[in-house]
Parts: C-alpha cells; sequence; structure tokens
C-alpha cells in the first residue's frame, strides 16, 4: 500500500487560445482542511507549510500533470515545466500535450467544465500534530492533476502562457541560428 495522499484544488484559467502551458498555486501553504484517505478514509485537517516540496521544486520535469489521478496512457495530460515555493504556496507551471487530447483537456478548463488541481503527494519523515492538525512540512510531489471537485478553495490557476520562458530563449537563439545561415547563402529576413 502507497503512501500517497490526494489533495484537489480548485482552478480558473485565462481566456481560451491563450496558450499550452497552466500555471497557478497547487498547493496552499498555511490553510487548514478536512481531508480523508485511503482505506479507511477517516477525516482529518491538515495544513502544508514550506518548504514542503523543496526537493520537488528542483526537478519539475518529473512531475506529471495527469487528469483525475488515472494512470492510463490518456490520463498523462503534460508535465511540469516549474516549480516554486512562495508564501502563498506551492507555484506550478504544467505544459499541456500538443494534440487532440491536450486541446480537448484545455477546452474543458477553458470552459470551466473542469475546474481544480490535485496533487498527489507522498509525506517524508515523521508525521507532526499541531492542536489536533497534522502538519504537511516535507513531501513528494507525486503529479498534479486535473479534477472535476477541489479541496482547497485558495488554489487557482493565474495565467496561461504560450511558452516556457526557457523555451522562449531557446526559439530565440534557434531563430538568430536560422538567420545567420540564411544570410551565408545570400537570403536576407526583414523581421
Amino acid at each position: 500500500m502507497s503512501d500517497l495522499i490526494v489533495r484537489t484544488f480548485p482552478i480558473k484559467l485565462a481566456a481560451a487560445g491563450a496558450g499550452r502551458i497552466v500555471e497557478g498555486v497547487c498547493v496552499p501553504y498555511g490553510v487548514v482542511c478536512r481531508v480523508a484517505d485511503p482505506p479507511d478514509f477517516e477525516p482529518y485537517d491538515e495544513l502544508f507549510r514550506a518548504p514542503a516540496f523543496a526537493r520537488s521544486c528542483r526537478a519539475p520535469d518529473r512531475v506529471p500533470f495527469k487528469f483525475r489521478h488515472g494512470e492510463e496512457l490518456s490520463d498523462w495530460i503534460g508535465r511540469g515545466v516549474e516549480l516554486e515555493e512562495t508564501d502563498a504556496g506551492l507555484r506550478g507551471a504544467f505544459r499541456v500535450v500538443d494534440g487532440t487530447l491536450g486541446d480537448h483537456t484545455l477546452s474543458l478548463v477553458d470552459e470551466g467544465i473542469i475546474t481544480g488541481l490535485s496533487v498527489g503527494a507522498e509525506p517524508i519523515g515523521r508525521v507532526k500534530i499541531e492542536n489536533g492538525v497534522v502538519i504537511r512540512d516535507r513531501c513528494r510531489l507525486a503529479e498534479v492533476s486535473l479534477v472535476p471537485i477541489p479541496a482547497y478553495d485558495d488554489a487557482r490557476v493565474t495565467a496561461r502562457r504560450a511558452q516556457h520562458p526557457a523555451e522562449l530563449e531557446l526559439t530565440h537563439r534557434r531563430d538568430a541560428e536560422l538567420d545567420a545561415r540564411l544570410r551565408a547563402v545570400g537570403i536576407r529576413l526583414n523581421v
């Protein structure tokens, strides 16, 4: 039996067609929420606080972006491109895959049909309890998923962008290289 815990958060996207990068607060910090985990589903209060996901922030591309925590190939809708811990919580940016599946996913989000973000996390170390609240201050982020029903009201997608900043830099570098090669063979571009 895995120690994977699942938490769900609402999202709201920018205008349709804004891009394939979905970003926002994945896990709010300092917010107490009533939750229940398998196998017994006994309710309890929990709170996440920084630096709960410090290790995961160093390798965002290892964090899958899924649909409803599914394990089928069609449930994998993207991957992380950026994770950062802030005072508000864990912020993440996820690139949604190209093609029919990704386009459909973004359409469902744009239409407000899927309005939640949910995290799958594995607690690391001993459980801390303060005033009857389970404190999550060290976890491995196993995945982030789009889901229809959120657990925390404070987490929302704040933007949708066309590309990740590192991809923009790489695209610019590739264009400069292409321009130089074209000039070398006598082709001039007016840009």
